[in-house]
């Protein structure tokens, strides 16, 4: 089910689906939905609370970008830090929203839950599914449209900054001319392997290494659990079903199996692009219908001529086969009130202004029980599987809580067995453990500490899991007999790096009095005929490096006559020197294109500058301990 609406939600959609409904649920487990969330504050903003609850949530979602791990570079705590502040500004932007009064209506609200595909039956949005899955999920409708609206009014002052911003013509161009630029670029490389076998480390370093970072010299503490496994596919296979139930299901359900109503329809069309235009368009498509009925002209010949749908004009406006239920309110309300051979006066749709006839009708029909038997038995089977795992779910709960510290009487009232995972640690495991939920779980104080239960974690869709530690192995210092060849290397590598730097340097030097290549010989670390010459570059030249070309583009232009010098150490130990003989003005024409990315751009920084003033006048206290 949530991985239904990962698959289906888009763009803000899926941060109102998944961010409300799934984030939480991950991340505290069912429990959460009967008892509630911790009290706790993460920060308090102008006198209003931030609970961890929301922080966690949006810990969650920053680490499931990343493949559910932590981004590179960053540790815990860091991905902490930058939850916590995502979520101050999301709360000073709900209270700029506030008082802006900014607030999305009641029909953008229902427009944009209409088209989130989960709440649709049949391609339609269906109330009674969209009721049933909020249920499921413990939502309820009022909360979950009160988020959809926030979402949307947040959307309101973004695009009230983002869409206003513009750069001058001018600054464009200025900064075209800059992006385009060229460079006239020659480059000497010192390679760090060239200088390992000068590089000595002594066995003393590597002790001294080893008693200044005993820390990074540790095993992993790790655990095993005994846990209980859920599923809704198992449920499912002991679903029974009897033909009492299949046929009260379908008597229950029968026009989702009815064949719909069909009518066979053709329209002219004056669309309404500009409100202001309304007028205009009604005086038109009066003055066609007016035609049609004077018989001064058919039809299929207005349609031609003057229907705005071109799609459609060359059949005469026909639009073949309509079901109704597949399109706007306005217009299938029209359609059904024709009868066949019909053709109605001038009505406003939700494309504008409408003359639609009918020319045939085929009734719904409704299906037999016999015919569709194998599609309710399949309905049925998923609805009472979806019904048995939450019920499931919620006892597993209730117990694992019940009878904390205890995974027997879970299983015994449940029917489950008991199993045993392999050794995990907190970053890696196998088999269930592979899941971060399950491992997070586990190494929680009071599981690992307390031996107590877990709360029943979804780890998929109609899959859970509830676990306690039974054995535990803490962290053990490493002898240094098993680390001194790791540490060796390690020392040997940054000797040579250093080697490396230091000629460097020295060549630098040189070279900034000489002027010229020759400089190699002098210092001893190479030739002129070893000097890279690539001519014009540009900024994103695929020949040279990021990092080269970086530092390229940073330099001051040459004077007159001479070259400008400069080095970068590369991430590989290889160090680089670089010479800059002339610079080229880049274009600066700007096209449309280019105008918008700036404009867009321009945007995101006024954003940013936005926010951070809310944040400079705004009262915050943060409560990171709580996290």
């Amino acid at each position: 089910m949530l991985q239904t609406i990962h698959d289906k939600a888009k763009g803000w959609i899926a941060y109102a689906i998944v961010g409300i409904i799934t984030v939480p649920f991950a991340l505290f487990g069912i429990n959460q939905y009967f008892e509630g969330g911790g009290k706790l504050a993460a920060a308090v903003v102008n006198g209003e609370e931030i609970t961890v609850q929301a922080v966690q949530n949006a810990l969650v979602e920053m680490k499931q970008q990343f493949g559910g791990q932590l981004p590179p570079g960053m540790d815990e705590g860091a991905l902490k830090t930058a939850a916590l502040d995502s979520v101050i500004n999301q709360t000073l932007m709900q209270q700029k929203i506030r008082d802006g009064g900014y607030r999305a209506s009641n029909q953008e609200v229902a427009d944009a839950i209409a088209v989130i595909e989960v709440f649709q039956k049949d391609g339609k949005f269906d109330q009674q599914t969209y009721e049933n899955f909020l249920k499921m999920q413990r939502r309820d409708p009022a909360g979950f449209e009160a988020q959809v609206r926030t979402d949307l009014s947040q959307q309101q002052l973004r695009g009230s900054i983002l869409d206003t911003a513009f750069l001058p013509k001018a600054e464009m161009e200025r900064y075209e001319s800059l992006r385009n630029q060229q460079r006239e670029l020659e480059t000497f490389t010192l390679k760090m392997a060239d200088f390992q076998a000068q590089a000595q480390v002594t066995d003393q370093q590597v002790a001294d290494y080893y008693a200044q970072n005993k820390a990074a010299f540790m095993t992993e503490e790790k655990v095993q659990v005994a846990y209980l496994e859920l599923k809704r596919d198992d449920l499912a296979a002991k679903v029974t079903v009897d033909e009492t139930a299949l046929q009260q299901w379908f008597d229950s359900n029968a026009d989702h199996y009815a064949k719909p109503e069909e009518r066979t329809v053709s329209h002219i069309l004056v669309s309404v692009d500009d409100p202001a235009k309304d007028a205009a368009a009604k005086q038109r498509i009066d003055a066609l219908y007016a035609d049609i009925q004077s018989g001064k002209r058919t039809f299929e010949d207005v349609a031609k001529t003057d229907s705005d749908d071109k799609n459609t004009a060359e059949k005469g406006g026909s639009l073949g086969v309509v079901v109704t239920a597949d399109w706007g309110p306005e217009f299938a309300k029209a359609v059904t009130a024709l009868e066949a051979g019909k053709t109605s006066e001038p009505v406003k749709t939700e494309a504008g202004y409408e003359i639609i006839r009918v020319t045939a009708i085929k009734p719904a029909v409704e299906q037999e029980f016999a015919a569709v038997k194998a599609a309710v038995e399949t309905d049925y089977r998923k609805e009472q599987a979806d019904k048995a795992f939450t019920d499931a779910a919620d006892k597993m709960q209730t117990l694992a809580y019940e009878n904390d510290g205890d995974l027997a009487p879970v299983a015994t009232a449940l029917g489950l067995s008991v199993q045993q995972s392999d050794w995990m640690t907190q970053s890696q495991g196998q088999g269930v453990a592979a899941d971060e939920k399950v491992r997070n779980a586990a190494f929680a104080e009071d599981v690992l500490k307390s031996g107590k239960n877990s709360e029943a974690l979804e780890l998929a869709d109609g899959h859970a899991v509830v676990l306690r530690v039974i054995n535990h192995e803490a962290a053990a210092q490493k002898p240094l007999d098993a680390v001194q060849a790791d540490i060796r290397s390690q020392l040997l590598a940054q000797a040579a790096r250093q080697l490396t730097a230091q000629k460097g340097e020295a060549l630098l030097a040189k070279l900034n009095t000489t002027q010229a290549w020759s400089a190699l010989t002098e210092v001893g670390v190479g030739s002129e005929t070893a000097v890279e010459k690539f001519g014009a570059v540009n900024r994103t030249d695929s020949k040279l490096s990021p990092e080269i070309l970086q530092k390229a583009f940073a330099m001051s232009a040459p004077a007159e006559g001479k070259a400008t010098w400069a080095s970068v150490a590369l991430g590989t130990g290889d160090y680089v020197v670089i010479s800059l003989k002339a610079v080229k003005a880049g274009e600066a024409k700007a096209e449309a294109a280019s105008h918008a990315i700036y404009g867009q751009s321009l945007g995101m920084r006024e954003l940013s500058a936005m926010l951070q003033g809310l944040r400079e006048s705004a009262e915050i206290v943060t409560h990171p301990e709580n996290l």
